[in-house]
């Protein structure tokens, strides 16, 4: 005997859960696999003050607000403001809230199993776990991350060109710590050749009670540990974390720099990819999380009313522009031409806190 559901989602980070909370609230029945999640990852949680206000983010979630970067390339440091606001969360703490708010709903179950195996039907899939258990959906949503097993079903696996490594610490220290060795509400970025050599940077992202220290690039992850690293021993940002205790995570986030891999749908007849599964991450900064519980959200409001092809035309509208722009120059970014690009927002960010003290004055 199969358990029969409406949907099955594999994948219960922030885009699985969102999609399942939605369909959920419309008494969708969902079936939501995940054996690993919610979990501590190398990203660094950072979130837009959109997340904050669309998904009703609680403030107890939100471990620091972030008004500035001091961020440095090559050998030229500079403070920049960040408005709005964003914020910093533990991955584990928010993973965790947006899963128990999808089980809320009486008709999202979430099997706590891995599948690792998919058989498609003439109008349902067949899903398969870890533990020998079998389920039936109607429709299938692949929120299984880079490499993709719905993906790998349903359409192909991400061209490894395309996937960049990311490695990271996270350091627990106490509040005092924090306040004695990095300044308030301020996160930090390293562009370097010397720590890092194919497209990526450094970050250092000061939370609550944990400092988040990460590097991600083209490179293997082998040689991103060892540049991250060298930076802790040797780079004066670095050294003050190189007395903390930590656990070290790794991941991989898709980078993509070809305009034609965004062209494709990610929807079917019977299934869709959202998030990362999706490659929908924005391939110059690598921030994903917004796009991931944003496209949740459109694939499941896409099903409600019975069309699942208008999420391929609502994610477009939605926040298309923004992937296609860093899609278009995530390479010159990271290129000699990039401390051109980047020495311009500089100064548009100068132009603009000039402005706003003028009308506060």
């Amino acid at each position: 005997m199969l358990d029969v559901f409406d949907v099955g989602i594999v994948g219960a980070g922030v885009a699985g859960s969102t999609c399942a909370q939605v369909l959920g609230e419309a008494g969708i029945k969902v079936a939501l696999f995940d054996n690993s999640h919610p979990r501590e990852k190398p990203c660094g949680g950072l979130l837009d003050d959109r997340i904050v206000d669309e998904f009703s983010i609680p403030k107890q979630i939100l471990e620091n607000e972030i008004k500035w970067l001091l961020a440095e390339r090559y050998t030229f440091q500079s403070r920049l403001f960040v408005e709005p606001s964003m914020f910093l969360v533990s991955r584990k703490d928010f993973d965790n809230y947006l899963l128990e708010r999808a089980l809320r709903n009486n008709s999202v179950v979430f099997y706590e199993e891995k599948v690792n195996r998919l058989a498609r039907g003439q109008n349902d899939w067949i899903l398969t776990t870890n533990k020998d258990r079998a389920v039936k959906v109607k429709f299938l949503i692949g929120a299984d991350g880079c490499p993709s097993l719905v993906r790998r079903y349903v359409s192909k696996p991400i061209d490894a060109k395309l996937v960049a490594a990311t490695v990271g610490y996270i350091f627990q220290c106490s509040r005092k710590y924090l306040q004695e060795n990095f300044e308030p509400n301020t996160m930090e970025a390293y562009y370097s050749h010397t720590y890092i050599r194919k497209g990526g940077f450094i970050w250092i992202f000061p939370k609550k009670t944990s400092i988040n220290f990460g590097i991600g690039g083209m490179e293997s992850g082998r040689e991103l540990k060892l540049s991250l690293d060298k930076f802790l021993f040797s780079h004066p940002a670095g050294k003050r974390m190189r007395t903390l205790k930590g656990h070290l995570y790794a991941g991989l986030v898709p980078t993509i720099w070809q305009k034609s891999f965004l062209d494709m749908s990610c929807t079917g007849n019977n299934w869709a990819l959202i998030g990362d599964a999706a490659g929908h991450v924005n391939s110059i900064g690598g921030a994903g999380i917004y796009y991931a519980m944003k496209g949740g959200k459109l694939c499941a409001q896409a099903f409600l009313r019975g069309d699942i092809r208008l999420f391929e035309k609502s994610w477009r509208q939605e926040y298309g522009d923004e992937l296609y722009y860093a899609t278009n120059n995530v390479l010159k970014y990271y290129s000699n031409m990039g401390s051109v690009l980047w020495f311009q927002y500089y100064l548009r960010n100068v132009y603009h806190r000039l402005q706003k003290r003028q009308l506060i004055n």
